[in-house]
């Protein structure tokens, strides 16, 4: 059997369908994985379509809901075109997080969603710093997408962001944790940053981690499995799972 084609079996020792079946499944499957614009093309050729992917969709992104406990803040009223734009970062996503109707006892309980991005990794710089170059921002693109980050970067952003505006950075440095699933560690943030718009407002807020420990070793080591953010936000905590394994792209890991 030739030595580049003996991981397939014979096509003459398959019925029709079968080999038909395995061949558009396999097809499917290298379709599939060839969509994903963060292995499948460089960052300078992304264009909107797979922007959205990447911010949205993406193993850097996970989205996750929270009820409301707290009176609406007065950013809930905003339209998103009215945000503005906390430098590149802020251009993650382009849309605010979608609520849902009410369903508690009163206006007050609604349920939101809270996204989240692993920041600090080159498919997400790239894809942020690009989506405002083309949005007209002057970016450095190659150069922000590039630039060398000594800690995680965890952004968390929901659409009433009023939590954030009622305990300062330090209240949710105390309240936030990355847990190792494998090697159980449990990393705490060295510091929380707040990013606000044109009124003050807070927009963002970024959670950094180290990237290694007292004694030198990863925090995030090669052959974690999952990674969880954890935020108590009001009467909710927040929970997230990364896979380091599917955080990867055309250069290898990106975390």
């Amino acid at each position: 059997m030739n030595a580049k084609t003996d991981f397939l079996l014979p096509s003459n020792t398959l019925s029709k369908p079968l080999a038909l079946l395995l061949g558009l499944l396999l097809g499917t499957t290298m379709l599939w994985a060839g969509d994903k614009p963060w292995k499948a093309k460089p960052y300078q050729q992304w264009n909107e379509k797979e922007l959205q992917a990447v911010l949205t969709d993406s193993p850097w992104v996970r989205v996750t809901p929270i009820q409301r406990s707290w009176r609406p803040g007065p950013e809930t009223g905003i339209k998103p075109q009215e945000r503005s734009s906390g430098g590149v970062r802020g251009q993650t996503p382009a849309t605010s997080p979608a609520t849902t109707p009410p369903v508690g006892s009163g206006e007050d309980m609604q349920e939101m969603n809270v996204q989240i991005y692993w920041q600090s990794s080159r498919v997400m710089r790239a894809a942020t710093a690009r989506q405002a170059a083309l949005h007209g921002q002057k970016v450095e693109v190659d150069k922000y997408a590039s630039e060398p980050q000594g800690e995680y970067q965890i952004v968390l952003r929901m659409q009433d962001m009023t939590p954030f505006r009622q305990h300062d950075e330090k209240f949710f440095q105390d309240n936030a944790f990355l847990q190792m699933k494998k090697g159980k560690d449990k990393i705490s943030p060295t510091h929380v940053v707040y990013e606000k718009n044109s009124m003050g407002l807070v927009e963002d807020a970024i959670f950094f981690f180290p990237k290694t420990t007292s004694s030198g070793a990863q925090t995030v080591s090669a052959d974690e499995t999952e990674v969880q953010f954890s935020c108590k936000i009001a009467d909710s905590t927040v929970r997230v799972g990364f896979r380091p394994r599917d955080m990867v792209d055309q250069s290898g890991p990106a975390l």
